[in-house]
This record gives C-alpha cells, structure tokens and sequence, in this order.
C-alpha cells in the first residue's frame, strides 16, 4: 500500500459498500441486543448515553444506566 491507510487505497465505490455492510452488521447487532434485553425481565434499551456517547442506556427498576461508564438517574 506505500504508506497509504486502507481508506485510501480504496475508491469511493469500495468505502461506500464497506460503509453499507458495516451500517447492515451495527443495525444487525441492535436488533439482537435489543432482542437480549428483551429476554431479561424488567431491562430494556433506551437512547446512547449523553455523556460518554459509548453505550446505549439500559433501562431496570425505573433507573437509566450507562453500562460503559456508570452514569445513571432515576427516570
């Protein structure tokens, strides 16, 4: 690749399909988190955490928890 990162040994056309997989594998992952969550009385998936941006909120017992950094509060 003579220096060159992988992004730009590819062209437009490869990024653009390597971008549509990996939107296809997070919206895949998603589903079976959320899917997860589901199979856990009282636990759901609720928006990504305004603070560190890592994870999404997991939602027990009326509270809003970070798993990634902690960060929590009542509902």
């Amino acid at each position: 690749m003579d220096g060159q990162t992988l992004a730009e040994s590819l062209s437009k056309q490869e990024l653009a399909e390597r971008i549509l997989q990996a939107e296809q594998r997070i919206d895949c992952m998603e589903t079976t988190l959320a899917a997860v969550a589901d199979e856990i009385d009282g636990v759901s998936l609720s928006s990504r955490c305004s603070k560190c941006e890592e994870s999404l909120l997991l939602v027990k017992e009326g509270m809003l928890y970070c798993p990634y950094c902690g960060d929590g509060h009542s509902l």
